[in-house]
């Protein structure tokens, strides 16, 4: 039996009302993840979105893409899980990321990104605003 690691979070991306095309980059973004996924896994059934437009049905400003999975000990390999959600917020149309990761050998920690400028325009990743905890742990 292993240490059992909680990765959870969501991502506000734009619509396409906003931002022309954005719909469509997210649904596609999320249908191009694996649905196996080699280790350590980002797979499509770790994912869901709010529907577009506005409405009762959860998208005021932005949709909502939320994620969550568990893991045996992620954080030892959480440098690479990273560069995966990484890869995939570059595919995105994304205004704020968050990453929450709950361990029981290195404690909580928890990790954004902002994608965006104040006047919606795609910053590219070496751009993008990062703060949070570490991005490698070691034994």
């Amino acid at each position: 039996m292993g240490h059992q690691t909680v990765v959870y979070g969501s991502i506000e991306v734009f619509q396409s009302m906003d931002v022309l095309g954005a719909d469509a980059r997210t649904d596609e973004a999320l249908m191009r993840l694996p649905e196996v996924d080699d280790w350590p896994f980002l797979a499509r059934s770790m994912f869901s979105v709010t529907p577009p437009g506005y409405g009762p049905h959860g998208s005021y400003l932005y949709r909502v893409i939320s994620f969550g999975a568990s893991y045996k000990a992620v954080e030892w390999e959480w440098a690479e899980w990273l560069l995966k959600f990484e890869r995939l917020l570059a595919m995105l149309d994304f205004t704020y990321a968050r990453v929450h990761l709950e361990t029981e050998l290195v404690g909580n920690h928890t990790y954004r990104w902002n994608g965006h400028s104040d006047d919606h325009k795609k910053i590219s990743p070496a751009h993008w605003q990062f703060s949070g905890g570490p991005r490698t742990f070691s034994d």
